[in-house]
């Protein structure tokens, strides 16, 4: 299964990385003839509907597919879901559009994963020099398996990232549309309403002061004396939709498992800082662009999160999601930087990428449940 899923994430991530370089070459050439490029160009297409087949043609990769595969499939059978009657009305509506006319499940989750990437491209259409980098930083890193996890929270996320551009440009109608129709498909979404009042500002950046809060929120992470004691927790988990959770809070903490802060963790951690340490230099090669700023920190608030919350029940660290979808620009950046001013930095940041995608595949092979070695769904159902 190591060598399948090389071949198919690697295959993946060079169709995806050579289309947007494509992509990104001919906007370039386009723009300096004032000529106008639709998103919709072939080498896009190809891009999403090469992401689309690996996601639907998958079978139990992302722990929760199996979840959603048979809730679909009851679906199909009865017209109810098996495992909940409360999914939010948006990807209620998705899933019985399929069902009812018995759509095999491949195309159920190929559309899905065609959403996720379909936000995030299209919340950058005007800077295609990005998207070889999110070939990379998408399916090498964290985010492949994420998105196919957690499904519905993973296209929320995506949207959340799209509807930033709103914020940016003072458009509070649309960004509020957005975040209505994220939370259509996972409530969780609804209370970063607020963020549109808390991004519109010029946020602080100091390198040293960076770090050290990134080594603080390490040590609270291995250390969860703290955790049990913020109520508070309790009352935010209910409210973004996550009852079960929060009703069995205590329950939760105390189970607990302590997790090793291994290869891939460090990696995670290595990115971050680089990211950080770099920052001022990206921030001026892009001629100091708000935008630039605000993806950093969202992306540094959820690296911050996530080893706080490093040994807290997994269901717990969800919430980071909304944050760390923001590494995908950020780090995006720090390639295309990289790329002309630094090319040792620029392979290194290539390389742990590589690496981080070979340790999952070759750890993950050696446990009794792999989720995330990649396995085709017709070597499992004649």
């Amino acid at each position: 299964m190591v060598l399948t899923s090389i071949l198919v994430y690697g295959s993946l991530t060079a169709i995806m990385f050579f289309s947007g370089k494509y992509a990104g070459e001919r906007q370039d050439e386009r723009n300096s003839l004032s000529i106008n490029t639709t998103f919709f160009a072939p080498e896009i297409i190809l891009s999403l509907l090469a992401f689309a087949f690996i996601c639907g043609a998958r079978w139990d990769v992302g722990v929760d597919h199996t979840i959603y595969l048979r809730d679909y499939q009851y679906l199909e059978d009865t017209g109810h879901f098996l495992s909940r009657d409360n999914y939010e009305i948006g990807f209620s509506l998705i899933a019985k559009f399929f069902a009812l006319f018995h759509i095999h499940f491949f195309f159920y989750f190929a559309f899905l994963g065609f959403l996720q990437l379909f936000f995030v491209l299209y919340a950058f259409k005007d800077e295609r020099y990005l998207y070889p980098y999110f070939a990379i930083i998408i399916v090498l890193g964290i985010f492949f398996l994420s998105w196919n996890n957690g499904i519905r929270q993973a296209i929320a996320t995506c949207i959340f990232l799209y509807s930033y551009k709103f914020i940016r440009d003072r458009q509070f109608i649309k960004f509020l549309i957005s975040i209505l129709l994220a939370t259509l498909i996972h409530k969780s979404a609804l209370p970063f309403i607020i963020f549109y009042f808390i991004l519109n500002r010029d946020l602080p950046y100091n390198r040293p002061t960076y770090i050290i809060i990134l080594l603080i929120s390490i040590y609270l992470g291995q250390n969860n004396f703290w955790i049990d004691k913020v109520h508070y927790v309790e009352r935010l988990y209910d409210a973004i939709g996550y009852t079960d959770y929060s009703e069995n809070f205590s329950v939760l903490i105390a189970n607990s498992i302590k997790l090793s802060f291994g290869g891939r963790t460090s990696i995670l951690l290595l990115l971050c800082l680089l990211n950080t340490y770099f920052f001022q230099e990206v921030y001026e090669f892009f001629n100091k662009r708000k935008s630039i700023k605000t993806y950093f920190i969202l992306y540094f608030t959820g690296m911050v999160l996530f080893f706080m919350l490093f040994n807290a029940y997994s269901a717990f660290k969800r919430i980071t999601l909304y944050f760390l979808i923001f590494e995908i620009p950020s780090l995006s950046y720090l390639f295309e930087y990289s790329k002309n001013k630094n090319k040792t930095l620029y392979y290194s940041l290539i390389g742990l990428f590589i690496i981080f995608a070979l340790a999952t595949f070759i750890l993950e092979s050696k446990g009794n449940a792999d989720t995330s070695n990649y396995k085709f769904f017709w070597n499992y159902i004649i």
